[in-house]
């Protein structure tokens, strides 16, 4: 069996697959809204994957900790 990652490093993992499938979701959605060519779509979707991964990977890692506790608030622990 394969060597597992850490534990203390799941919030890491979690924030890069995440925002990789965030990104690319996002960015090929609005892309293909203002796109009419498949030509047009892959030539700028890409680039702009590129440019939101890193941001919305960040922004994981800063907000999830606050989300989970405003929910903590609300949701009672079991």
């Amino acid at each position: 069996m394969a060597k597992k990652i850490p534990f203390r490093y799941r919030v890491y993992c979690f924030a890069l697959v995440m925002s990789f499938f965030t990104s690319m979701i996002v960015s090929g959605t609005v892309i293909s809204l203002r796109t009419s060519a498949l030509e047009g779509f892959l030539h700028i979707w890409p680039s702009s994957f590129a440019i939101a991964w890193p941001i919305v990977f960040i922004a994981i890692l800063i907000i999830a900790p606050l989300v989970n506790k405003f929910l903590n608030v609300f949701i009672e622990s079991s």
